[in-house]
């Protein structure tokens, strides 16, 4: 599976789909902002029609939608009963980095490394340092032979690149406006460093990177 792949809506060829599959990334990327910002609170119930109506959409882009964000674990979809949000914590989400931390620390080679060479294109599409991180690590893994952990990697972007962003962190007791020059600086020599094709270079600064995000919501409150 390419990169690309993990992208919603990438793939449909006619004009129908693509609207289709812009609906879906919509509700999906609104679903995800309210889970993340406490709008819908952890443990609630919410009925298919109801967010459908909220949202002024059919119920088709809706359970489109709902999919991955079950994958992400941050929602269940049950058979009538509806939509659970998860009892998910900042922790949960500092997990994922460490996880991917320890995908670039003790990497699980394969045969042979992909050689794509990195798009710094990526990057600039990302909100925050969060989603600069996913970008690097996956194609770092992939480029390692370690396909398997950059498409776990990769499938996390929207979540991390969501929840590093000023108002959600906010919304769950983090500032993120804390050593955010540092953060960037790292992303920045990590970046330079995917262009030169450095791997070694690479590894180090989303190590440092992966440290600064897992840090940040202590570090936040040590300082409050």
């Amino acid at each position: 599976m390419g990169r690309a792949d993990h992208r919603a809506g990438r793939g449909d060829d006619d004009p129908n789909g693509i609207r289709r599959s812009l609906l879906r990334d919509a509700v999906f990327a609104r679903l995800l902002d309210n889970v993340l910002r406490g709008v819908y609170r952890r443990g609630q119930r919410i009925r298919l029609d109801a967010i459908a109506e909220d949202m002024r959409v059919s119920r088709t882009p809706v359970r489109e939608a709902l999919m991955p964000l079950e994958n992400l674990r941050l929602v269940s979809v049950q058979r009538y009963v509806g939509v659970v949000v998860a009892h998910w914590t900042v922790d949960h989400m500092t997990e994922r980095i460490r996880i991917a931390r320890t995908m670039i620390t003790e990497p699980s080679s394969g045969p042979t490394g992909c050689a794509d060479r990195f798009d710094v294109a990526w990057v600039r599409e990302c909100q925050t340092e969060g989603g600069v991180f996913v970008e690097l690590g996956s194609w770092w893994l992939r480029r390692n032979g370690a396909a398997v952990s950059a498409d776990w990697l990769l499938s996390q972007h929207a979540v991390l690149d969501a929840f590093f962003s000023d108002e959600v962190a906010l919304a769950n007791g983090i500032d993120a406006v804390v050593a955010r020059r540092e953060r960037r600086s790292i992303a920045e020599r990590a970046t330079i460093a995917a262009e030169r094709d450095a791997l070694d270079e690479c590894a180090a600064a989303l190590v440092e990177l992966a440290d600064a995000l897992i840090a940040l919501p202590d570090r936040f409150r040590t300082a409050a």
